[in-house]
């Protein structure tokens, strides 16, 4: 968010600046207000970015228990936002200094620099939550074959390959640096700036839809077999005890019956009772077993549900952001 807000602003102030020429002090005092906020804000969420992703970071580098593949993926992750939470730090005071106490066209070659290391740690966020999606796609769709697919080897491969992505599109806008002309205000053209949405928005979308929508659906379909294999258990263990509770009157009514009980065989009871409880544990073990599957798949899914939430709030918080950035240029 704070990639595409700057570059926003970037763009907005710059145009003025162009209009006006040398900037007026009326025109200076004008674009104060939005960049102390502007400022102020980016403070705050940079403040927010750092404590929360740092504080998860250390969660899973001092928990065992959470060195999986998805959370060595989400480290990477945060690592990335937590880096442009920290630059928030800096380049907050820099905005305010170039573009309330100076001229932002004598400023022209650091603006570019600032928005391609902005790039940088925003595709490299965007690359993140595509590898996520399709990490969890095996995970739930194919999980015999998660090991053999997802190799930790695949998973290092993987995420270079996002820091590799983010790095190749900084480099591609530090390139408008290459014969500029340094009386312009704006050195990358305004076009350019679509490309954010070609290479992030829209195959972050189709590949969170397609992995998260398959298995939502496989998800429901679980859901309609899980029922079945809840009951069924629950009733074979209820017949088994009725058998082995009402064997032992039957045992005892014979023996009260007998005349001699030297000469009653309890052999030919033994047995029964004997397999019947022996067929009432198993049955017992076999329903803790499917318990145990369906709260293990019940996990898997509600944090599927989760990232569903969180893809469904990327999509329309980022919507209106495309919007604009395709409408303005």
């Amino acid at each position: 968010m704070s990639e595409s807000s700057h570059t926003n602003f970037t763009s907005s102030v710059n145009a003025t600046t162009a209009e006006t020429g040398i900037a007026s002090p009326a025109a200076r005092v004008s674009a104060a207000n939005p960049v102390i906020v502007r400022a102020t804000i980016l403070l705050i969420m940079g403040l927010l970015n750092v404590g929360g992703n740092g504080f998860t970071l250390i969660t899973i580098r001092l928990t065992p228990r959470l060195w999986t593949k998805t959370n060595f993926i989400l480290a990477s992750m945060l690592a990335a936002d937590l880096i442009t939470g920290a630059f928030m730090f800096w380049y907050a005071p820099f905005m305010i200094g170039v573009y309330v106490f100076n001229n932002p066209c004598h400023y022209n070659s650091a603006i570019t620099v600032t928005t391609a290391l902005f790039k940088l740690t925003g595709l490299v966020s965007m690359c993140h939550l595509m590898l996520i999606s399709v990490e969890r796609y095996i995970a739930i769709v194919y999980p015999l074959h998660y090991e053999a697919k997802f190799t930790d080897r695949t998973v290092k491969w993987a995420i270079s390959a996002c820091w590799v992505s983010g790095v190749l599109v900084m480099m591609s806008y530090n390139l408008w640096l290459i014969n500029a002309d340094l009386r312009k205000c704006v050195l990358i053209p305004a076009e350019y700036y679509l490309l954010d949405v070609v290479i992030g928005y829209i195959p972050v979308c189709i590949s969170m839809f397609t992995c998260y929508g398959k298995i939502l659906l496989i998800s429901w379909r679980q859901r309609q077999r899980v029922q079945p294999m809840i009951a069924n258990p629950a009733s074979g263990t209820t017949v088994n005890k009725t058998e082995v509770t009402t064997l032992h009157p039957t045992q005892s009514s014979k023996d009260d019956n007998t005349e001699d009980r030297k000469h009653n065989t309890p052999t030919g009871t033994g047995p029964p009772t004997s397999t019947a409880a022996t067929s009432s544990s198993a049955s017992e073990e076999l329903a803790e077993q499917q318990r145990q599957k369906i709260k293990s798949r019940r996990r898997e899914f509600k944090a599927v549900y989760l990232t569903g939430a969180i893809v469904g709030a990327y999509v329309i918080l980022w919507f209106p952001n495309v919007i604009g950035r395709i409408l303005g240029r």
